[in-house]
């Protein structure tokens, strides 16, 4: 056993520099495209060391078993990184949001590294650019599930997310309905005019008996807990995701404009689970995404009241070992608290 921390540790040192000596001194385009090409071709999901199979960390999110509470959140929709991504340790994995049609998505550049006091992150402003949903759905066709797998829904309007979600029900084990990317006005205007989402939950909880989360944002706080949480659940919709990216002036983007994320996030994060938790118990099965990067940081966001945690970012900045060091600690020492949500047994 302490040969195998100690070879997650020694990965994950390895990792850490080749990203602070490599991949962060690459422009950002060659270094996403070197990362996914190792996604797509380097077979780390053969190895188990990326992963923890403890049962005792096991949750349901709307009644889907979960081996953990750790979802790699919505950016990838390369069928072959996502397959990838199921042998690496998550509880869940979530493709990008899909939209009725397909989108190019911004020009370059779209994506920019941050330094942040808290810790490396990224702004990004991708604009959903996504196949279209007749394309997406022959190339879910062929993808096996390792572990439950989230779809998203994108659109501007109710019969475009009932259109998606429609589409996409019979391949993924939950559905997302992303209302709050603030990378196009598509999605963020949602949050502008909130009394229009009760129509948008209510046609698509009629569409799908698939469990169905709603991607909320940090940038709403009023919004969100006044109307669009009480919206959802009077719909019959009962997994919140809190949140996406915090919208921010960019001028190396794009379009000037962008969602950041990572660590510089978190405290915002953890402050919205605490209060949610708090005002709507247990009605809500909440998803806390925002700066995610640290099993100490995942530990915090499950003690508040988090039945899982979404990452993305710390994905990228703190590598391919994340989910396995927090799985780890999560489970140890013996007295630690389970994760929110229902387990199978404590972790002790």
């Amino acid at each position: 056993m302490r040969a195998g921390h100690d070879m997650v540790g020694a990965v994950d040192l390895l990792y850490r520099a080749l990203y602070r000596g490599v991949l962060s001194r690459m422009p950002e385009r060659a270094a996403i495209a070197m990362g996914q090409w190792g996604l797509r071709h380097v077979p780390l999901d053969r190895l188990g060391l990326f992963r923890n199979a403890d049962p005792r960390l096991a949750i349901t999110l709307g009644g889907v078993r979960l081996p953990n509470p750790l979802i790699l959140s919505s950016m990838y929709y390369d069928t072959a990184i996502l397959r990838r991504a199921m042998g690496l340790g998550w509880g869940a994995v979530t493709a990008k949001s899909i939209t009725p049609g397909p989108r190019p998505g911004h020009p370059e550049p779209n994506l920019v590294r941050i330094e942040t006091a808290e810790g490396p992150g990224l702004v990004n402003c991708n604009g959903f650019k996504n196949p279209g949903l007749e394309a997406y759905r022959r190339a879910l066709a062929g993808l096996a599930h390792r572990v439950p797998l989230i779809v998203a829904a994108a659109g501007e309007s109710a019969e475009d997310y009932v259109r998606v979600v429609e589409g996409l029900q019979e391949f993924g084990d939950l559905v997302e309905l992303n209302i709050s990317s603030p990378n196009t006005k598509l999605v963020y205007g949602w949050s502008t005019r909130p009394h229009e989402l009760k129509d948008v939950f209510r046609a698509v909880r009629a569409a799908t008996r698939k469990p169905v989360i709603v991607k909320i944002s940090p940038d709403f706080r009023e919004t969100n807990e006044e109307i669009t949480i009480p919206a959802a659940l009077d719909a019959g919709i009962t997994i919140v995701n809190y949140g996406n990216t915090r919208r921010v002036d960019e001028p190396r983007l794009s379009q000037r404009t962008g969602g950041l994320s990572g660590p510089a996030l978190f405290a915002t994060t953890l402050e919205n689970v605490r209060r949610v938790r708090e005002r709507f118990g247990d009605r809500l099965e909440l998803i806390a995404t925002g700066g995610i990067d640290s099993p100490e940081a995942a530990r915090q966001a499950l003690a508040a009241g988090a039945t899982a945690c979404g990452i993305f970012t710390g994905f990228i900045t703190r590598g391919p070992l994340l989910p396995r060091r927090i799985l780890d600690a999560l489970k140890a020492p013996p007295n630690q608290q389970a994760p929110r949500g229902r387990t199978s047994r404590g972790p002790g």
